[in-house]
């Protein structure tokens, strides 16, 4: 069905027009700008996508979620490793630095509930944990360690571990001692790793041999980016499963990443005067970075457009069953407010305004939204 004959898809788009009705009368009704000409800028912005995202069917949103979210971090692929390899190729740490921050910051939310006797960020444990091995493995007891809770029983523990694993599609695998060296009886050893096609990819990527010293290492480009791409291949090969991607919470949390990442893409850059101190601080560069007026992040303006957002973006990758899931509850509520104020993580605050640094993600989205207009108005 295309989505010109999809009655739920224009529900989406009105839905999200909607919303910029509601932001454009808020900001109409109230100034508080400190920077000449944002809120003009901010209304103008969204008369715009007022007038052109419902031109060709959500044209913008089909070419943004598509072209540029889906086929980068969620390939059309049932093969796990074929996934893994190409999120690897085409992303680094560097290159998507915010996306990287904001999931592996929901990852760590999510994680908490799971491991609640970790105070450092999961992942960051994770590449500590696998980086101490050449082989990729940790024995079981290593990762009852690193993530358990001594004041819960073991059988808890475990389940709530295999939910971990499971999270960033890893594997258990046992090896069985027939003759235990200490005790002389069959020993069953339980491990945590990659699957066997991800081994492969990590042991050509990531393994350094030491020719002179004899021995193999972890190099140091094994990072928090090959774990945040095991969480997304997961999700690219498993989005029908809810059970195997962490069910309605990843959706939830995955959903609202990338409505904000669309969100700060659709914001107009404001131009500050030149005697602004914003201009003088050291932090701050012109040729890639961009002031968001604090005042655009308040809720009468943001939600209005985000929350429809979250929708749109799920139906985009996970059809229906995605849509079905976020519901509006008070949990996702909190999900979705716990995303949006990530954005103090990954932005930066120089006196009192929060400035974007101009990522290729919100280059290449602008610049979608831009061509349309154009090409619309040549018409």
């Amino acid at each position: 069905m295309s989505e010109q004959q999809d009655p739920t898809w224009n529900d989406l788009l009105n839905s999200f027009i909607g919303g910029v009705d509601k932001a454009i009368q808020h900001l109409e009704e109230r100034d508080i700008e400190r920077i000449p000409g944002a809120r003009e800028a901010l209304l103008r912005r969204l008369n715009d996508m007022k007038t052109h995202f419902p031109k060709n069917n959500g044209d913008i949103f089909i070419k943004a979620i598509n072209d540029k979210i889906q086929n980068s971090f969620f390939p059309n692929t049932r093969d796990f490793s074929d996934a893994f390899q190409k999120i690897l190729q085409s992303r680094t740490h560097e290159q998507d630095y915010i996306i990287n921050e904001l999931i592996n910051g929901f990852v760590t939310s999510r994680a908490k509930g799971i491991a609640s006797g970790t105070q450092i960020p999961v992942i960051d444990r994770l590449v500590e944990a696998f980086s101490t091995r050449n082989d990729f493995h940790i024995v079981d007891h290593q990762f009852y360690a690193l993530f358990g809770d001594p004041n819960k029983p073991r059988k808890y523990v475990k389940d709530q571990l295999e939910e971990l694993v499971n999270l960033f599609g890893l594997v258990s695998k046992e090896l069985v001692v027939e003759k235990d060296v200490r005790k002389s009886e069959k020993k069953i050893y339980t491990f945590y790793t990659f699957p066997d096609e991800i081994l492969t990819i990590l042991e050509e990527k990531y393994i350094v041999i030491d020719e002179e010293l004899g021995y193999a290492y972890v190099s140091e480009e094994f990072d928090r980016n090959v774990f945040i791409c095991m969480f997304l291949a997961n999700i690219s090969v498993n989005w029908d499963n809810l059970e195997k991607i962490g069910g309605e919470y990843t959706v939830n949390g995955i959903c609202a990443i990338f409505a904000l990442i669309l969100l700060l893409s659709f914001m107009p850059k404001v131009s500050v005067s030149e005697d602004n101190p914003i201009l003088r601080d050291p932090t701050y560069n012109e040729e890639n970075m961009s002031v968001i007026p604090k005042s655009w992040m308040m809720k009468q303006v943001l939600d209005p457009l985000f929350e429809p957002l979250i929708k749109v973006v799920a139906y985009r990758i996970g059809g229906g069953l995605w849509l079905s899931s976020v519901i509006d509850s008070e949990v996702n509520k909190k999900i979705h407010n716990q995303i949006r104020f990530l954005i103090k993580d990954v932005n930066r605050w120089i006196l009192g305004e929060l400035v974007r640094v101009e990522v290729p993600i919100f280059v290449e989205i602008s610049n979608i939204f831009q061509e349309i207009m154009v090409g619309t108005e040549r018409e």
